[in-house]
């Protein structure tokens, strides 16, 4: 159970806003709904701050890596290189909990990818 006070005017309004939309039991449904969203967002930042310390940590063992792993699949993940492989199928027990991992063939290009907002299948 949860206990807090609010500011008195945030209160009014959100009990207001909430039986608006909600009526009955509309404090309940509307506070999950916005734990729901609060979460969601922390989620994301989580993502986004794993994904920078991995691209980091990428960019500072890439030279090492392609040196020792040629071909073979690497994952690094939580901040620090976990292991490699023959094929990718061999790294999923590599950090299998991570919100944000790499996962990558060393010494494979592909073309660089640009992100346009939007989607379109081309057939």
């Amino acid at each position: 159970m949860l206990v807090t006070e609010l500011p008195q005017k945030l209160q009014e309004e959100f009990e207001y806003t909430a039986h608006l939309l909600h009526g009955q039991d509309s404090i309940r449904q509307a506070l999950i709904e916005a734990i729901e969203l609060w979460l969601s967002q922390q989620h994301l930042k989580l993502t986004q701050t794993e994904a920078t310390v991995n691209n980091r940590v990428f960019d500072n063992l890439r030279d090492e890596l392609e040196q020792t792993y040629p071909g073979q699949w690497i994952v690094i993940a939580n901040g620090k290189f976990q292991g490699a492989a023959n094929s990718v199928e061999e790294l999923n027990h590599f950090a299998p909990a991570a919100r944000h991992r790499i996962v990558l063939q060393i010494g494979q290009t592909r073309p660089q990818q640009i992100e346009l907002g939007w989607q379109a299948t081309f057939v």
